[in-house]
């Protein structure tokens, strides 16, 4: 079953007065980052995209989420057109995004108590995350007394509160160093094996994505497009060492070989434009 359906999706933003970009050679005021984007996302599947800086990929997750609208084409949830923020939906963004004057538990509680939930069913939930992400006993620490790690915990947590259909998720473990993300990369799989939200992910990373994902989508230097979408038919649970296999090194380079072009004609682009102004 189809749950996220993105058609024809095209994005492009103006820029400040005084402002320009240049685009194959010709200085231009607006900068289009998605043209013309096809994408179906099934139901209770994870999902990477990985594509060059600047290829539409946050662009993307924003016009899913409902919180930017797209230029032409649109973008559906289980048929019905995404025109503001779903309840079914959760965003967690890179940057921890938690409010340093509460706790971690009321940083947890937050999601649920804008929904109008009961002080009890609040702390229940939220301690129960908590407990999952192993931040049992740290529930009375406020942000700036956690490792980065350990906010990002929280801030995912917060988004499962809401048992949401759909986890949005952008480059959420970019800040993290490599031990921490691959045990946060562990624990998310882990979670989502057993409430099967559909998941879409952000990331750079190709070892990130091929770990996590059921399938990675390949994105075009912008204007940013699907160039490929390649299945990983790696077996789940997947522990760490599945990375040390002759299957995953495949899956790896078969991802770096659609994108490297992509990541070079990015890198053109942006060298270009650097040189102009």
């Amino acid at each position: 079953m189809d749950r996220i359906v993105a058609t024809n999706v095209s994005k492009t933003f103006q820029l400040k007065p005084g402002q320009s970009v240049l685009v194959d050679g010709v200085e231009t005021n607006a900068i289009t980052v998605l043209d013309g984007l096809d994408l179906t996302i099934r139901k209770g599947e994870f999902i990477t995209l990985v594509g060059p800086s600047g290829s539409g990929k946050s662009v993307l997750l924003d016009i899913i989420a409902g919180l930017t609208a797209a230029t032409e084409g649109d973008a559906r949830i289980d048929g019905q057109l995404i025109q503001a923020p779903d309840p079914r939906m959760a965003y967690v963004f890179q940057q921890y995004a938690l409010f340093p004057w509460r706790t971690a538990l009321e940083n947890v509680e937050y999601a649920l108590e804008v929904r109008g939930a009961g002080r009890t069913e609040r702390r229940q939930k939220a301690r129960h995350f908590l407990n999952i992400f192993g931040l049992g006993g740290f529930e009375d620490r406020y942000p700036a007394q956690l490792s980065g790690g350990m906010q990002q915990r929280v801030a995912i947590a917060r988004a499962l509160t809401t048992d949401p259909e759909v986890l949005l998720m952008d480059e959420p473990f970019a800040a993290l160093d490599a031990q921490t993300r691959d045990i946060l990369q562990g624990e998310l799989l882990r979670i989502w094996e057993e409430i099967k939200t559909t998941v879409v992910f952000v990331t750079h990373s190709i070892d990130e994505a091929v770990f996590l994902a059921d399938r990675v989508v390949a994105m075009t230097a912008r204007p940013g497009l699907v160039k490929e979408i390649i299945d990983i038919d790696l077996p789940r649970p997947r522990a760490p060492e599945i990375r040390n296999t002759p299957e995953f090194s495949v899956l790896r380079g078969r991802v770096w070989e659609v994108l490297r072009d992509e990541v070079t004609k990015a890198q053109k682009d942006w060298a270009l434009a650097s040189a102009t102004h």
